[in-house]
This record gives C-alpha cells, sequence and structure tokens, in this order.
C-alpha cells in the first residue's frame, strides 16, 4: 500500500466500484482514487442472467482483477474490517489505516457456488 490516505476511496472492484473509479477518473485523471478489494478475479455478474438461461458461457464472465483497474486507480488488495465514518477512516484486515475524504461503499456479493 503506496499510500495511507486518499481522496476517494472505493470499498469493492465489482462491476459497480469499477465504474465509478472508471468514471471520476474520466472526469479527472489525476484525481487519487483507490479501490479496495481482495480477489484476484473480477466477475462481470451482470452476464450471470445469460449464463443461467443458458446463452453465455460462465467462463468469459471472469477476468484478472488487474486487467479491469482503471488507469490511474491505486488497487488496494485487502478486506475492509472496518468503517469509521467519524474520522474518514477503514480498517482493514492486514491492520492497515487507510484515511479518505469520500468513501464510495459497493462491496458486493459473496460467491459461494458450491453452495447453490
Amino acid at each position: 500500500m503506496s499510500q495511507k490516505h486518499h481522496k476517494i476511496l472505493i470499498i469493492g472492484a465489482g462491476t459497480a466500484g469499477i465504474t465509478v473509479a472508471a468514471q471520476l477518473l474520466r472526469k479527472d485523471h489525476q484525481m487519487d482514487v483507490a479501490l479496495i478489494d481482495p480477489s484476484d478475479k473480477h466477475y462481470y455478474q451482470p452476464a450471470w442472467t445469460l449464463v443461467g438461461a443458458g446463452t453465455f458461457n460462465y467462463g468469459k464472465t471472469v477476468r484478472p482483477m488487474s486487467s479491469v483497474i482503471p488507469k490511474g486507480a491505486t488497487w488496494i488488495k485487502d478486506y475492509v474490517e472496518e468503517i469509521h465514518p467519524e474520522r474518514n477512516v477503514v480498517v482493514t484486515r492486514e491492520g492497515g489505516e487507510i484515511g479518505y475524504d469520500y468513501l464510495v461503499a459497493c462491496p458486493g456479493i459473496q460467491i459461494d457456488l458450491d453452495g447453490i
């Protein structure tokens, strides 16, 4: 983790988090935007309805996370364990504190395909 404070901190690098980061950086490519997500894989979940219908291959819904992080964004590969909005800080599973000016929370879902 190169920096302990970011202007915009996004919890979750799923479709929502990636979209928010990309839109912000499109408006200002120098904006300090960071995403926190522990996964090495990004799942394009909107396509899962097509997978369920048998018209789309599940394997095509997954990509390496590093390939979808928008250029200019910082990816923090960790879990958020606590949010302290009164101090504008999150605490990660690794024990680090990361400050922010603005927090976007879009943590998504926990995938448990074996539970289906």
